[in-house]
Parts: structure tokens; C-alpha cells; sequence
């Protein structure tokens, strides 16, 4: 029988550089998790907890800085850098050394993850050492976002199964995002439009086999399918707009041209029919729409985690000493009594601290602050 977790370890892709520096990208998202559930999941089992992160500022304390990854990306024979981070992301196995050390690290944990890469998911899974990761979910046009969570045990997730989000009040959510934008429109989509929605270069969802993807290498099946429109719209990403590839598909599909409105405006627009991406999270939103999707990324889930698991999409709760209970006593871990503490909902609130919001500030948030400035 495998002891019961000694410790509480917050941890996620601690091995993800930024494009052009090698410094940490997670860190922050890292923490962020940490500090969001310390206490609930603390007062639901009274464990330490610590942060495995990496983290060059020397006073953040982390446990990892620049040359102790270094070192692990050369231990795979690769030179560190975001060039090399998707064969390190999706590794089955890790070099002795790598293993080794992340044993002594985990060993007697149970972990909860922000967005874990495959490569630590299989390491837990050799150990049997129990996790919960949170992801945020595809679905960003709530109140809030959404934990997209997926658990090292079926037990787990059917715990967490009462406290999910129903696909129900998602799609109520939908209709009403769809009533918001109908009005003042005054430049809407052509009929039959397929949007195309571009993404980062360097995103985990770009990984494909053991490299980076773009649209240009799945460029002829995307052609095949804006022949079944009459119209093209391409949307930038809006941090990092791709001119290139853009201008290629400006030339390559029919009727194609530019456009700079916001992607929940044009999704609900009933002359836009349907969404296309490698693998944005746009399309899986496109369908509570009633838009068709196009995925052209093959294996592309969004009901399942990055190594296959069933993924509950989670609100509030994740923040409740209960819902922590559910969970950590399904992994057999002790728990302390329910008390039913509850805190109140606030639209926004994961928005605000995780700073992101993927558009839906444009036709929430934004709005509001014009009238004040108006």
C-alpha cells in the first residue's frame, strides 16, 4: 500500500523557457496557484505545502534557477531553449540523473499542478505519486474562468463531479454573451464566413510530434475546407501578430481578408458559420455557438487532459475547504471535518489576478469603463 502524502507540493511546467532568453515562464502562474489554494486545501488536511518552480531571482526562493535547468535539458542531450522545450514536454521517460532528482523532490507528496506537461504526468505516474492539475478552461466566456481539472485517480474526479459546472449553464452563458453583442453592429461579417483564428508561435498547443506547428504546414487542408465558405476572415493573435503566414493565407484562401473585431462578437454573429484553428481554444468555444468546428491539428481534445485523462470543468469551488475534502479524501489522504464555508461569487475575480481575458473584457469590463469615461 502506498503511504499517505506527507506534504502539499504546487508545482507545474517549471521546465518551459521563454522564445529569445532562457529565463522561467511559469513561475508566476506557478505561485499564483499556490497562493490561490494554500489555505483551502491547509484547512482541509493541515499538510505543509511547498513550490517547486523555477525562479532566477534569487530572493523568490525557488527551488530551481537557470543552471540547475541547464543542466536537465542537457541531460537529454538538447540545447536549452524553447526550440528544445516540446521534445521535453511530452518525454515518457527522463534521463537517470533527471529522474533521480525529481524523485527526491516528490517522493511522500501529493501535488497539485497549474498546467502540468506531459513529461511530469508520466514521472507522477511511475512514482505513484497522486496529483490533481488545473488548467484553465477552454471555456472563457463566463463570468469567470474556469479550472479545467484532471486527476491521477478516477476516485478523485468523481468526487469533484458534484462541484463541476454543468455544459447546461455554460450554454445559457453563451446565449446571453450572443444577446450582448447583437446590438451596434455596424460592420458585420459577410454571409457564409469561416473565420480563422491565429495563435502563438511557441504554445504547448502547437506542439506537434517534437516540434512546433504554423497554419502554412496544414495549409492545403485549411484551403480544402474555406472552399466549403464564401468568405474568409483572419484574425491575428492579438499579442503576437504573425504577418507572414498572414499575408500567405490573405493570398492562398477564397474571399479572405482581415479582422480586428473581437472574437466573441464575431462568433456570435449568425453570417460567421464557422471556426477554424490548429488548435485554439476558440474553436472548442465556437460549438456553444451553434458554429462548426474545425480543429486541423490531429488528436486535439478539449475534453481530455494533454495525456488523455477526463477533465471536469470546476468554478468558485476550487477555492472551498469542502470541495478540497471531496477530493484529498477520495486519494485516501486524512481530512478534517466539512464545514460548509462558502465564499460569495465574483465575476472576474480568477480574470483580475490571472490578468487574463482572452477578449471578454472587450465586451464586459471595457465597455463599462468607456460609459464612466464617456
Amino acid at each position: 500500500m502506498t503511504p499517505k502524502p506527507e506534504k502539499i507540493l504546487f508545482t507545474g511546467d517549471f521546465l518551459r523557457p521563454a522564445a529569445g532568453t532562457f529565463r522561467p515562464t511559469q513561475h508566476e502562474n506557478i505561485r499564483w496557484l499556490a497562493h490561490l489554494l494554500d489555505v483551502p486545501v491547509r484547512m482541509a488536511t493541515g499538510l505543509p505545502s511547498d513550490i517547486v518552480v523555477w525562479d532566477d531571482r534569487w530572493k523568490n526562493q525557488a527551488l530551481f534557477d537557470k543552471a540547475t535547468i541547464e543542466s536537465i535539458y542537457n541531460a537529454f542531450w538538447l540545447e536549452p531553449g524553447i526550440e528544445s522545450w516540446p521534445q521535453v514536454y511530452s518525454a515518457q521517460t527522463l534521463p537517470g540523473p533527471v529522474e533521480a532528482l525529481l524523485t527526491r523532490i516528490f517522493r511522500g507528496s501529493f501535488v497539485i499542478g497549474f498546467e502540468m506537461p506531459p513529461m511530469l504526468v508520466h514521472f507522477l505516474h511511475r512514482q505513484g505519486i497522486a496529483y490533481v492539475d488545473c488548467a484553465l478552461s477552454p471555456v472563457r466566456f463566463m463570468n469567470d474562468l474556469l479550472f479545467g481539472l484532471s486527476a491521477s485517480g478516477s476516485d478523485m474526479l468523481r468526487a469533484m463531479q458534484p462541484h463541476g459546472v454543468p455544459r447546461g449553464l455554460q450554454e445559457l452563458e453563451a446565449g446571453i454573451v450572443s444577446a450582448h453583442v447583437a446590438k451596434l453592429y455596424p460592420d458585420p461579417p459577410l454571409p457564409n464566413s469561416l473565420l480563422v483564428v491565429m495563435q502563438t508561435s511557441y504554445d504547448k498547443a502547437l506542439i506537434e510530434g517534437r516540434r512546433f506547428v504554423d497554419l502554412l504546414d496544414h495549409l492545403e487542408e485549411l484551403k480544402t475546407l474555406a472552399m466549403q465558405y464564401s468568405n474568409t476572415l483572419i484574425k491575428h493573435h492579438p499579442i503576437e501578430p504573425q504577418h507572414e503566414i498572414c499575408n500567405t493565407l490573405l493570398r492562398c484562401l477564397p474571399n479572405a481578408s482581415l479582422t480586428e473585431e473581437n472574437f466573441y462578437r464575431l462568433v456570435a454573429h449568425p453570417n460567421v458559420d464557422g471556426v477554424a484553428a490548429l488548435s485554439s481554444s476558440c474553436v472548442h468555444e465556437a460549438g456553444y455557438f451553434g458554429k462548426r468546428q474545425h480543429i486541423l491539428m490531429a488528436g486535439v481534445d478539449f475534453e481530455t487532459s494533454a495525456v488523455g485523462s477526463d477533465v471536469l470543468d470546476i468554478g468558485d469551488a476550487i477555492m472551498m475547504p469542502d470541495f478540497w475534502r471531496d477530493v484529498l479524501a477520495a486519494a485516501n489522504l486524512d481530512v478534517t471535518e466539512k464545514d460548509g464555508l462558502s465564499l460569495p461569487s465574483k465575476p472576474n475575480r480568477f480574470r483580475l489576478q490571472h490578468r487574463t481575458a482572452w477578449g471578454y473584457n472587450q465586451i464586459d469590463t471595457d465597455i463599462a469603463v468607456a460609459w464612466a469615461h464617456g
